[in-house]
């Protein structure tokens, strides 16, 4: 007899084929669905992206309603779950503008500024400290802000304290080597905080805490490469100098003080920056008044009538009354000094 090969059975060498096709047809199914999703999510962020330009523009041009508007209708387009980062900054964005919006509408700046603060905390339930450490820690710089302006506006002290709180959270993240910009930035916020509590409570501690805040800003806002902020953080250590002067009542201390407005006046220029120039020079005058109250009364009154003058250049009577006024009952007191 003989013996044949039995012949091939086919459907179980064509199995491997069929299979092997149909999960080569679930995994392009799959990727093209991967694929689409993250296409669709760069498209949802560069809307998101556009839609935040257009908004600060706006809020550029005090159009604060209108930047609210366009911040609002972003929640339109994406859910917390999906994109939980994007809208929480689209409630910090909004408590940014409220903030804003206190410094034009001064009569409502109590109510817009807690407008503000409800936004921020708002944004918190989104941007975790433990996803988002950068933005979490901005926010609570901008919690600092709302509440130094919300003290500024009511008087409670309590506000101050908050202020000063978020700012030091902030720093405990952005240090000089993570972003010396913001490092620089809220350690001249947190100068600013700590002399109005050292005036409020005559507490020399607190003056000293807050010139050792301005100097830590200055490491970083260097007049080589920052000229306006270096600009403004002397003219700050200028008044902060004056402020000591009150309580320590030593002449260094107006020196100091008009070293530091001299500083700020070699980026301040009457062309460049005419009201800041006018406020320096303003503030300079009160320095070499306060000098002439210790020595050379009549050559150190006459510096300090130079600066008023120079001050009323810009401050004119029909562009800038308030300050027009303050800058004449300065001169009044000089002479009268004499």
């Amino acid at each position: 007899m003989n013996c044949e090969l039995p012949e091939p059975e086919s459907r179980p060498q064509k199995k491997p084929f069929i299979y092997a096709g149909v999960g080569i047809l679930i995994i392009l199914i799959a990727g093209y669905v991967v694929f689409g999703d993250y296409i669709q999510e760069q498209r949802t962020l560069s809307k998101i992206n556009s839609l935040w330009e257009e908004a600060s523009e706006l809020r550029d041009e005090g159009n604060y309603d209108g930047a609210l508007e366009v911040y609002n209708s972003v929640f339109s387009l994406i859910s917390s779950k999906d994109f939980p980062l994007e809208y929480g900054m689209n409630h910090y964005y909004r408590g940014k503008t409220y903030e804003e919006m206190s410094s034009s509408d001064t009569v409502n700046a109590s109510s817009h500024l807690q407008n503000s603060i409800y936004a921020y905390d708002y944004s918190l339930k989104f941007i975790t400290e433990e996803e988002y450490p950068a933005e979490y820690f901005r926010v609570h710089y901008g919690l600092g802000d709302a509440y130094l302006k919300l003290y500024a506006s009511r008087g409670d002290v309590s506000d101050l304290d908050t202020a000063i709180d978020y700012y030091n959270n902030a720093l405990g993240y952005y240090s000089i080597a993570v972003d010396p910009i913001y490092f620089a930035s809220i350690n001249n916020k947190l100068g600013n905080a700590w002399r109005k509590k050292g005036n409020i409570e005559n507490n020399v501690t607190c003056l000293q805490t807050s010139l050792s805040s301005y100097e830590e800003s200055l490491r970083v806002f260097r007049e080589d490469v920052y000229s306006l902020e270096y600009a403004g953080v002397q003219n700050n250590l200028g008044n902060l100098y004056l402020e000591m002067f009150s309580y320590e009542n030593e002449k260094s201390n107006i020196e100091n003080a008009i070293t530091s407005f001299n500083n700020a006046l070699s980026v301040y220029t009457i062309d460049s920056r005419p009201i800041e120039y006018a406020t320096v020079q303003n503030n300079i005058g009160n320095a070499w008044f306060k000098l002439s109250e210790l020595e050379n009364k009549e050559s150190n009154v006459e510096k300090a009538v130079a600066a008023y003058n120079e001050a009323l250049k810009v401050f004119t009577i029909s562009l800038f009354p308030v300050e027009h006024d303050g800058v004449i009952h300065n001169i009044a007191r000089a002479y009268k000094s004499l």
